[in-house]
């Protein structure tokens, strides 16, 4: 009966509203991760189904991409099969890590096994592709971008400037810093643009706002120039 019932549900039924006008909200819970082991099962008695696509077909098929400008996945920290899925329908990937050796390096091991994986997907398909005169499947996102998170100025400069060199563009310029105003957010368990500026000092508050606020400043701009390039070459 609840299988029954699960096969009738379509993204809009899960589709949640929230204070803010505007954005609406999927949620998860620790049940989903029982997909992982799931998933190969369903690969086994479907070895048509392409997993990779089926985020990317279910919102499509749904009308959920006709409803929204844009779709937020946040994906577990692991490349396991809900993660490989969220980053297959992805654009753009965006990639926090902090101002550490460890997570400096965790980060391009993460890369290192994100190219793997997607090339092992790849040349798997493109065989039966070339064998049966079909296209093949090539994975791209429109932009890859990593932003460091709770950035400490005063011990982290020296790291932050390696990890600028290293990575170029793809890291952003604009470091989320760790204040005061995001530790009380995250204590309270409410959003940064909820708290309220009078229970912090005009130097903390307006410190703490600037660094989210230039971080989507600069994903704004690298959206929209994606979103004219796609318009122009529909022309």
């Amino acid at each position: 009966e609840t299988l029954t019932e699960a096969v009738d549900i379509t993204t809009k039924d899960l589709i949640q509203t929230t204070h803010w006008p505007n954005i609406d909200l999927i949620g998860a819970q620790l049940n989903l991760y029982w997909a992982e082991f799931q998933i190969p099962v369903w690969r086994m008695q479907g070895r048509s189904w392409k997993l990779w696509d089926a985020l990317t077909d279910t919102l499509e098929v749904d009308g959920v991409l006709d409803d929204y400008d844009l779709v937020f996945i946040d994906t577990p920290p692991a490349l396991g099969y809900l993660t490989i899925n969220g980053l297959a329908a992805a654009d753009i990937l965006l990639v926090p890590l902090g101002a550490s050796f460890l997570e400096f390096d965790s980060t391009g091991r993460f890369f290192d096994m994100l190219h793997a994986t997607f090339s092992s997907i790849e040349t798997g398909e493109n065989m039966a592709a070339r064998a049966l005169g079909r296209p093949e499947l090539q994975f791209e996102w429109d932009a890859v971008r990593a932003v460091i998170t709770r950035f400490d100025a005063a011990q982290q400069s020296e790291m932050g400037a390696l990890m600028q060199a290293y990575l170029g563009d793809t890291l952003s310029p604009h470091r989320q810093d760790f204040t005061a105003l995001i530790g009380q957010a995250g204590e309270q368990a409410s959003g940064l643009y909820e708290a309220d500026y009078r229970d912090f000092n005009r130097e903390t508050y307006a410190r703490g706002r600037a660094t989210f606020d230039q971080t989507y400043a600069a994903f704004k701009k690298l959206l929209l120039g994606i979103w004219r390039r796609d318009e122009v070459s529909k022309d």
